[in-house]
């Protein structure tokens, strides 16, 4: 009994001592697609228009999914990788980009549109798109990088804008009277732009007034003030790291 026993065993011990066969590595899974932002940043209702919609692992993308308003047109026109500047990160500018062609109505509500790209992968994060509202719009227009060359513009408005290069400053200016109270807002980053935006509010005479970089829960600052006196306001902005592109797109509202 005890031979036979050790017969049976035998072959399993020798068999376990073979080394084991290579086993061929599983093809790596793509991660499911990333929206980060869309070029242009700002999307206008009643208007057909072309937007990239730049991220991560977009370069796969068959399908773009938008949601929050009804009769919305969406055309999916391609999907391809893209170039990123060797200093910049990735996960900031993006490095895949989605092109549609998108037509919303023109009762469509700031914050209710959702765009979400789909692969083979999976669904994207649901983008939020930033739609125009009531504000009169204002394109900047270059050259605006100083106070002698400052772009005027009206009280209230949106201007739409980018920082188009590296170290880029964008300035506006506006009239004021003592006591009015401003509101300067820049809407950038909290819809994935990839602007970290630092704002500067000066009086006639050139001196600060005050600033604002980041605030609580984001990257876009926000400037609240009481005019001193009466006269021509200076807003400087730049993104807070001096980089800059045509993809930086940012919304400046004052009011």
């Amino acid at each position: 009994m005890s031979r036979l026993l050790c017969l049976l065993i035998f072959p399993l011990v020798f068999i376990s001592s073979l080394p084991a066969q290579d086993k061929k590595p599983e093809p790596k899974k793509e991660p499911p697609p990333k929206l980060l932002y869309a070029v242009p940043l700002v999307a206008e209702p009643g208007k057909k228009q072309k937007l990239a919609l730049r991220g991560k692992s977009l370069a796969m993308v068959k399908e773009v999914k938008v949601s929050g308003s009804e009769d919305a047109k969406l055309k999916f026109l391609g999907a391809k990788a893209v170039g990123v500047p060797g200093n910049y990160p990735a996960d900031r500018v993006g490095d895949s980009e989605v092109e549609i062609e998108l037509e919303l109505p023109k009762d469509t509500k700031p914050g209710a549109v959702k765009l979400t790209a789909v692969s083979a992968s999976g669904e994207s994060n649901a983008y939020t798109l930033l739609v125009r509202d009531e504000l009169p719009t204002v394109a900047e227009k270059e050259d605006n990088g100083g106070f002698d060359t400052a772009q005027a513009i009206p009280l209230p408005c949106a201007v739409e804008g980018t920082i188009k290069s590296e170290r880029d400053v964008d300035v506006f200016k506006f009239e004021g009277k003592k006591g009015d109270k401003v509101k300067i807002e820049v809407q950038a980053s909290r819809f994935g732009s990839p602007v970290d935006g630092f704002l500067t509010l000066y009086d006639s005479d050139r001196k600060v007034i005050d600033s604002s970089d980041d605030v609580t829960g984001s990257s876009d600052p926000v400037l609240t003030v009481a005019l001193p006196k009466d006269g021509t306001y200076f807003i400087a902005l730049i993104d807070a790291h001096d980089l800059g592109g045509p993809n930086f797109g940012y919304r400046l509202v004052v009011k």
